[in-house]
């Protein structure tokens, strides 16, 4: 009776206890994930490095985790700063790294004509719900699978804040949603300012599945026009080794000509135009020899002069051919006269001296039987 009443005593504990955690201990990770990791290290989408290190699998609360994550301190061949560190899986770390190197950095030369130092990133791998909600669908932060941009810094260290900058300068504006409209052509699920009030201050980025193949960006993404800046700390100009094709502009258009006054943007002063190499002149030439028409050959006199006679040769004595004789013997035997062909024929005999001698071919009972062909006669098969 003791151990009966315990258990009706200990048994509501234990469910209110489970219905208060915040991640079943029951659920398992979707298959997909690990499948999605192990592809993405057998194609080597990533490769480990100084500041994308390889870290020990991570199994946290519920479904939380990754199999083969990475601590990322750095993108784009280590050139970009990641702050603070993250802690990625490899298809997210894949996805950023082409991110930075293919669309962030040439969006910052053309919106601020310089590069991307470092980025301000707000959030990794964190077990968690959606908008950090104690209830309702796991977030893909949870999987290392998503990845919040809080702002950047330029080469120069002018930050670029989300928070601020969505609304701010021109240059400011049209970059960070050059940024945006660009990530939703790589991420499954991208939401920026103004897609709700949970992402007033940073882009939120993730690699989310979804059984229909849907995919979120929020607000609707707006690709906006650049202006013409000048090259950024363009190099010195180095003088070319005299091994070097010196480079020139065609003759049918005419070199730029930068303008060395400073520009201004928004009526605040802006940075002084930096003068790049100008190009050198096309090389000239000394103008080629006419070529000079080359001498007949000569050739050595001839040893008898031309129009002179043929040489006369004694002439040659041959004897004359006997005429044919029709009784002339052949092999022996000398041929009847002309007038008895017929009779010859009659006894089957052939006057023709090419023809058989056979009696049997010219025998009035044997020409029209079929000829009887020889032992070694070749047939028309093969």
């Amino acid at each position: 009776m003791t151990r009966g009443v315990s258990w009706f005593i200990v048994a509501p504990l234990v469910l209110l206890g489970l219905s208060a955690c915040k991640f079943s201990p029951f659920e398992r990770r979707e298959p997909w994930r690990a499948e999605a990791e192990e592809r993405c290290l057998a194609e080597g989408s990533v490769k480990p490095s100084a500041t994308i290190v390889p870290m020990a699998a991570i199994n946290g609360a519920g479904t939380c985790g990754m199999e083969h994550p990475f601590r990322i301190s750095g993108l784009n061949q280590g050139s970009v700063e990641v702050a603070p560190k993250a802690t990625l899986a490899c298809p997210m770390t894949a996805s950023l790294d082409r991110w930075v190197a293919e669309d962030i950095q040439p969006a910052a030369y053309a919106w601020f004509g310089q590069p991307v130092a470092k980025i301000k990133q707000m959030s990794s791998y964190s077990c968690r719900n959606m908008n950090g909600a104690t209830t309702g669908k796991v977030s893909e932060h949870a999987f290392g699978n998503g990845f919040d941009v809080g702002g950047f810094v330029l080469a120069d260290g002018r930050e670029i804040l989300v928070k601020t900058g969505w609304k701010g300068r021109p240059d400011e504006r049209g970059f960070l949603r050059t940024v945006q409209a660009t990530a939703c052509q790589r991420f499954t699920v991208v939401l920026a300012p103004g897609s709700n009030i949970y992402h007033y201050d940073h882009i939120h980025v993730d690699l989310m599945r979804t059984a229909s193949g849907r995919t979120t960006c929020k607000p609707a993404p707006v690709m906006p026009i650049p202006p013409n800046l000048p090259v950024y700390k363009a190099p010195p100009m180095v003088a070319a080794p005299p091994s070097a094709t010196p480079a020139y502009y065609p003759p049918s258009s005419a070199a730029p000509v930068p303008d060395p006054e400073p520009q201004e943007m928004d009526g605040e002063p802006g940075e002084p135009m930096v003068l790049s190499p100008q190009p050198l002149a096309p090389p000239s030439y000394p103008a080629a020899a006419a070529p000079q028409p080359l001498a007949p050959p000569s050739y050595p006199a001839p040893t008898q002069p031309y129009g002179a006679p043929a040489p006369v040769y004694p002439a040659q004595n041959y004897p004359a051919a006997a005429p044919p004789s029709s009784t002339q013997p052949r092999n022996g035997v000398p041929l009847p006269p002309a007038g008895i062909p017929m009779v010859m024929r009659w006894f089957g005999i052939d006057p023709n001296p090419t023809g058989s001698t056979s009696k049997q071919a010219y025998a009035p009972e044997r020409q029209f039987a079929t000829p009887i062909p020889p032992p070694n006669a070749v047939s028309g098969e093969d």
